[in-house]
């Protein structure tokens, strides 16, 4: 896994232009327009408007695999990041050290879950673990084996290691929107940081 610079490896840039058209609330149809948060949209809400329907039909799924579940939001940073950083998303990376932040993760925790290599002591033994199932179901999730598992189950309940596959998963799909956009970061993000 390696961590991108801000400018990433995708061709895009911090305040650079997307490769892909950003669609803000005054331009995105009516029918989506109800979608976007108070203020202006992230990148990412602005590409995936691009596609109306797409991004209709992954709100809600986005928000219900994101948001607090039975699971908190900084275990579900450590999935976004972690996955984000292993997809080498120059979007998704520094968008979500700030999150993480805010949800309550140290910065020694965010700077390994941002760190190329196997998840190290800067993380609690629960976080490391979802860490190296991250890593794994990112590399060849076919090759999870019954160990990583066995493993998982010590810190998390099956309906819970579910819920944070699946959100690997969608994030990965983020990763890649991001990438192939060449998304630049939003404005304030490093700033927040």
């Amino acid at each position: 896994m390696a961590v991108l610079s801000a400018a990433g490896a995708n061709g895009g840039q911090p305040g650079g232009p997307s490769r892909l058209p950003l669609v803000g609330r005054d331009q995105a149809p009516l029918t989506i327009r109800s979608l976007y948060a108070a203020g202006e949209p992230s990148n990412i809400t602005k590409a995936l408007a691009g596609s109306p329907d797409t991004l209709a039909a992954m709100a809600p799924f986005l928000s219900r695999v994101m948001n607090p579940t039975t699971l908190d939001l900084a275990t579900k940073e450590v999935v976004v990041l972690r996955v984000s950083a292993a997809n080498r998303c120059a979007y998704c990376v520094p968008t979500h050290e700030v999150a993480a932040r805010r949800a309550g993760l140290s910065p020694a925790a965010v700077a390994a879950l941002s760190s190329p290599g196997p998840p190290d002591e800067r993380l609690a033994p629960r976080e490391r673990t979802l860490a190296r199932y991250c890593d794994q179901v990112v590399a060849d999730a076919g090759a999870v084996g019954d160990a990583l598992l066995a493993e998982m189950r010590e810190h998390f309940e099956d309906h819970e290691i579910v819920e944070l596959t699946v959100l690997a998963g969608a994030i990965t799909t983020l990763n890649y929107l991001a990438s192939v956009a060449g998304l630049p970061l939003d404005p304030g993000t490093l700033d927040a940081g």
